[in-house]
């Protein structure tokens, strides 16, 4: 008898555990966070790849790596591989890794350097897949405005 009430006394504290974590219907959502960043280029942080024929070509790309800057201060760096897939767009898809003192941000997506007809813009926007440290687990996009030599890099995480 003693072994029966044990069990069912177990079992309704785990059930009660259970509930007590679930989410409440109407509970607020996760917010989300917002990092900014500054990256300068030099020619030097930039290689570019250009495999046969000479010239743009599909299978072209370019390796980044550039130092990341915060109220003028260096707080990371961005490391990034591209390659082209369309010559007629520039289409291009990236791997991108942010640097930070508390963490990686993983980044995938594309690229486009010409605007598609009709509508679509060239506008630089990335998948956050993932990350260590004070970033895992992160979801989310980041941005990319500016002209190549300076750069502003916006990081939405969910």
């Amino acid at each position: 008898m003693k072994t029966t009430s044990l069990i069912a006394a177990l079992g309704a504290a785990a059930a009660a555990a259970g509930i007590a974590v679930l989410p409440a219907s109407g509970q607020d959502q996760p917010s989300t966070r917002t990092l900014a960043f500054v990256t300068t280029q030099k020619r030097s942080d930039v290689k570019s790849i250009d495999v046969k024929p000479k010239g743009d070509s599909v299978g072209d790309g370019f390796l980044l790596s550039s130092l990341m800057h915060s109220d003028g201060k260096v707080v990371g760096r961005v490391e990034a591989q591209c390659v082209m897939l369309d010559k007629t767009y520039h289409a291009q898809m990236c791997t991108i890794t942010a640097i930070l003192a508390d963490g990686l941000i993983t980044l995938q997506g594309g690229g486009l350097d010409k605007k598609l007809p009709g509508g679509g813009g060239s506008n630089e926007v990335y998948a956050i897949t993932g990350g260590t440290g004070a970033y895992v687990g992160a979801t989310g996009s980041m941005t990319i405005k500016g002209n190549g030599q300076r750069d502003t890099l916006t990081f939405t995480l969910g």
